[in-house]
């Protein structure tokens, strides 16, 4: 980009279209980004005058084309259902403009893959909501394998459990809907954990899964998946979408020959503990872990303003402040994002080979 404020345009004023909102206009007030949001865009006319109104957005459309064509618009972010993302990526590469889709970029791989080729060939730069990779538990725990001899990865393994996001507080419908949604927890949701395991452990050779349907849903609520890595470690998820009134939490082990890390990731608490050959186990809180998030994002936090500093490291929402300065910096420095489409589509890979083990009630190989 030539000009040095971003001025981002989101479509999809939904719950994670708000939650973009207000991380992007959170960066913006506290310095860390010369970034602005000139527009905004639902078909829904109520969550549209009400996005504009709360967070005094200047510009509100009904139809995404026109939010793509705007001149004011320079990066467009889809926040929308799944089923809608593949006509508006297409729309906003083809306006030559960097493009933001919230995860899973599509109904399946060969989809998400055309949308990769699509943004390729357009040569415009793609950010996906894979936040996970900004958390500084997360984080941490990478550092910890680079910095520390804890011999060969053994074994990975997440349990990931969450309410069923369909009437349940303040979720919207569409994600019980299979045309909308594409699928339940594994995809939906867990699509988080798959790309985890690639990034920890590299990438996956075969996959073997379980999906069921327990509730009266069109889209699955428990997922088993077993993954055996090219170096020949292991990951295993246990994913469940439930009606169980309890926090929802990601707890996440990683056995090595000489160590083991144990990270929980609950909605009412989260910490790390690990535990190195011959040493007593540790215990990190947010506060050890934030550095290695600010390290993430190239931050030394001398450098940034107070306020920014409670904005990217804050129990909760720091993930997307921090994915979207990392997304937005990358867009307006010239530089390449990172989580992008291309770690989309593997995720994807793993995902429809997981659905496809299931309906075989076999192992299926990866190419």
């Amino acid at each position: 980009m030539t000009k040095s404020r971003v001025q981002v345009g989101v479509i999809g004023t939904g719950n994670i279209g708000k939650a973009h909102l207000t991380s992007i206009l959170s960066l913006k007030e506290c310095r860390l980004l010369d970034v602005d949001v000139v527009a905004v865009c639902d078909s829904d006319p109520d969550s549209l005058k009400g996005a504009t109104e709360f967070f005094g957005i200047p510009k509100g459309y009904r139809s995404f084309k026109d939010l793509v064509v705007d001149k004011d618009v320079d990066v467009a972010y889809v926040c929308t259902p799944t089923n809608l993302h593949p006509e508006m990526v297409r729309a906003i590469a083809k306006a030559n403009k960097p493009v933001f889709c919230e995860k899973p970029l599509a109904h399946t791989h060969i989809q998400a893959n055309d949308l990769l080729t699509v943004t390729r060939k357009a040569r415009v730069p793609t950010g996906i909501g894979l936040v996970l990779r900004f958390d500084q538990f997360l984080l941490y725990a990478k550092s910890l394998i680079q910095t520390h001899n804890l011999g060969t990865p053994m074994l990975m393994h997440i349990r990931d459990d969450q309410g069923f996001p369909v009437g349940f507080m303040n979720y919207s419908q569409w994600r019980g809907d299979r045309k909308a949604a594409g699928g339940g927890t594994l995809i939906e949701h867990s699509i988080h954990d798959i790309d985890l395991f690639r990034w920890f452990f590299g990438e996956v050779e075969s996959v073997y899964a379980k999906v069921g349907f327990y509730a009266d849903k069109e889209v699955e609520d428990h997922a088993s998946v077993i993954l055996t890595h090219k170096t020949g470690a292991v990951s295993t998820l246990d994913s469940v979408w439930h009606w169980v009134e309890r926090p929802s939490e990601r707890m996440i082990e990683l056995f090595f020959e000489k160590g083991y890390i144990a990270i929980h990731l609950g909605s009412d608490e989260r910490y790390l503990e690990f535990r190195l050959q011959g040493k007593d186990s540790v215990k990190v809180t947010k506060e050890m872990a934030d550095p290695a998030l600010l390290d993430r994002l190239g931050l030394e936090s001398k450098d940034i303003p107070e306020d920014g500093n409670d904005v990217l490291t804050a129990l909760g929402g720091e993930r997307y402040a921090a994915l979207n300065y990392s997304f937005l910096s990358s867009v307006q420095q010239g530089k390449k994002p990172s989580p992008d489409f291309a770690d989309a589509v593997e995720a994807h890979k793993v995902v429809d080979a997981a659905y496809e083990s299931s309906r075989q009630s076999s192992r299926i190989e990866l190419e």
